[in-house]
C-alpha cells in the first residue's frame, strides 16, 4: 500500500495516454504509408473500381489521414495542457462563481452549470477543426451537403438535446452514489441501464426527427421485397422509413431499430438509386411532384446507389445481426462491464490522494470523481475493452455477410458493397496492423473474399 501512495495518478494516467496516443500515431502512419506508396490500383482492386476511382478514393483518404494526424497531434496537446495546469478545477470554481452569481449553490446545479459550460467551450474550440473537415475535405470530395447555414442549426439542436439528456441521467446519477451506500453501485448500474433502454425506446419517436425527416416508405416494388425478406426469416418488421441523409452528406447507410416485436428498418436515401428509389416525385408531405429535369451536372448524371436486389441484399446482412443476436450480446458483456466499473469506482473514490492529484484538493465533487475514475484512470482498460470490441465486431460482420449469403444474395451482397465503397471513396486497401485495432468491419477484399469462399462452401453443400 505504501508504493501506491508514492504514485501520482495524473502523471501515470497521462503517461498511459501519451504512450496510447503514440502508438494510434504509428498505426495512422503505417496506413498513411500504404495509401501514399500504392498510386496505381493492383490487380485485384481493379476488379472493384476503375483508375479513376481509385485514384479519387486515395487522395480522399489521403487528405483525411493528414488533417486527423494534425486534430489528434491537437487534441492530445489540449489534453495534456489542461490536465497539467489543473483546467478541470478552474472550470468547475467558475461554475460555482455562475451559479452564485444566479443566486443558486450546491454539487448538483454546479455539476449540470459545469456540463453547459464545458460543452459550450468545447464547441467553440473544435469549430474550426469541424468546419474545415465538412466544408472544405468534405466539400471538395463532393459529399458535404450541408449549408452554413443548417450546419449551425443543427450543431445548436445537438447541443441543447445532449445537455437534457446528460442532466437527466447525471442529477439522480449524483445522488445514488452520494446517498446510496455500500450498495451505490448497484443503483447506479440499475438507474445507467434503466436510463440507456429508455433512451432506446424514445430515440426513434421523439429525439431522431428533431433532426432528420424519417418518411415510410410508399407502396412500391422495394417495399414488397423488403417486407419478404422480413417475413422469410420472421423478423418482426413494422415500420420501413426513408431518412433524408441527403441533406448532409452523400455518404450512405441502413440500419435497424428497435426491441422485441417492434422493429424498424430505416434506409438512407443516399443507398437507393434512381431504379428502385420510392421516393422520387414526392415532395416534402409526400405528395406527388414532377420528376427533376433531364438537364443536369454530368457530376449528377453519375449513377449511384444501390438496385432494388443489392438494398435487400445488404438488409439480408443487417436482419443477419438480428438473426445471431449481435445487438443483445455485447449490451449484455457491456452490462456487466458497467457493473465491475461502478464497483471500482466505489473503492478508487475513497482515495483522496487521486483527486488531489487532479487538483482537487479541498472539494472532491462526484462528478470529477466520475470524470476522472472513468476517462484517466480506467484508460488502459477502456483500450482493451476497445479492442476486444473491435475483434468481436469483425467477427459479427463476417457472420452476418454468412447469413445473407445464405439467404441466397451473395452476388447482390458483393456487387452492393463494391458500391457503397466506390460511392463512399472508402479506399480499398489498408495495412494489416492499423485494420486490426482501427476497422470495426473488415476490408473490402477480405469481406468479398469471405463472400465468395462461403458462395463455394454452399454450392459444394
Amino acid at each position: 500500500m505504501g508504493l501506491l501512495d508514492n504514485i501520482n495518478y495524473m502523471y501515470c494516467s497521462l503517461g498511459f495516454i501519451s504512450l496510447e496516443f503514440a502508438w494510434d500515431l504509428y498505426l495512422i502512419l503505417r496506413q498513411r504509408s500504404t495509401v501514399k506508396k500504392t498510386r496505381n490500383p493492383p490487380e485485384d482492386v481493379q476488379k472493384l473500381m476503375d483508375k479513376e476511382t481509385y485514384t479519387k478514393s486515395r487522395l480522399y483518404s489521403l487528405e483525411k489521414i493528414n488533417f486527423g494526424v494534425l486534430k489528434d497531434v491537437y487534441d492530445q496537446l489540449e489534453l495534456t495542457g489542461i490536465t497539467l495546469q489543473f483546467v478541470l478545477l478552474y472550470l468547475w470554481n467558475f461554475a460555482g462563481k455562475s451559479i452564485g452569481y444566479l443566486g443558486y449553490d450546491g454539487e448538483i446545479i454546479q455539476s449540470n452549470m459545469f456540463l453547459v459550460q464545458t460543452t459550450i467551450i468545447s464547441f467553440f474550440i473544435h469549430l474550426p477543426w469541424s468546419l474545415y473537415s465538412k466544408f472544405i475535405i468534405e466539400e471538395r470530395h463532393g459529399f458535404n451537403k450541408m449549408t452554413l447555414g443548417f450546419y449551425f442549426k443543427d450543431s445548436l439542436k445537438k447541443i441543447v438535446v445532449s445537455q437534457i439528456i446528460s442532466s437527466i441521467l447525471v442529477t439522480p446519477l449524483i445522488y445514488l452514489i452520494k446517498l446510496g451506500g455500500d450498495y451505490f453501485f448497484i443503483y447506479a448500474w440499475a438507474f445507467t441501464f434503466a436510463f440507456t433502454m429508455a433512451i432506446f425506446f424514445v430515440y426513434m419517436d421523439f429525439i431522431a426527427p428533431l433532426f432528420d425527416t424519417y418518411t415510410p416508405v410508399p407502396a412500391s416494388p422495394l417495399r414488397t421485397a423488403i417486407e419478404d425478406l422480413a417475413k422469410s426469416i420472421n423478423f418482426p418488421l413494422t415500420k420501413l422509413f426513408v431518412v433524408d441523409g441527403s441533406k448532409r452528406s452523400a455518404h450512405s447507410n441502413a440500419f435497424f431499430f428497435g426491441f422485441y416485436k417492434n422493429k424498424r428498418i430505416v434506409l438512407f436515401d443516399t443507398l437507393l438509386d434512381d431504379s428502385c428509389n420510392p421516393m422520387l416525385g414526392l415532395d416534402e408531405d409526400g405528395n406527388k411532384k414532377q420528376f427533376p429535369s433531364e438537364e443536369k451536372e454530368e457530376e449528377e448524371k453519375a449513377k449511384k446507389g444501390c438496385s432494388q436486389e443489392e438494398v435487400v441484399a445488404v438488409l439480408g446482412h443487417e436482419l443477419g445481426h438480428w438473426f445471431h443476436g449481435h445487438v443483445y450480446k455485447p449490451m449484455i458483456i457491456n452490462q456487466f462491464v458497467i457493473l465491475g466499473m461502478f464497483y471500482s469506482f466505489g473503492i478508487l473514490v475513497k482515495n483522496q490522494q487521486m483527486l488531489a492529484d487532479f487538483g482537487f484538493v479541498e472539494e472532491q465533487p462526484t462528478l470529477i470523481s466520475l470524470f476522472v475514475i472513468f476517462q484517466f484512470i480506467f484508460s488502459p482498460f477502456n483500450r482493451a475493452m476497445s479492442a476486444v470490441s473491435i475483434y468481436m465486431t469483425r467477427c459479427f460482420e463476417f457472420q452476418a455477410d454468412r447469413f445473407a449469403v445464405g439467404l441466397g444474395h451473395g452476388e447482390k451482397l458483393q456487387s452492393s458493397l463494391v458500391k457503397l465503397v466506390t460511392d463512399n471513396l472508402s479506399f480499398p486497401l489498408a495495412d494489416k496492423l492499423y485494420s486490426t485495432f482501427n476497422f470495426s468491419h473488415p476490408p473490402i477484399l477480405e469481406r468479398l473474399e469471405a463472400i465468395r469462399a462461403e458462395m463455394n462452401k454452399k454450392k459444394e453443400d
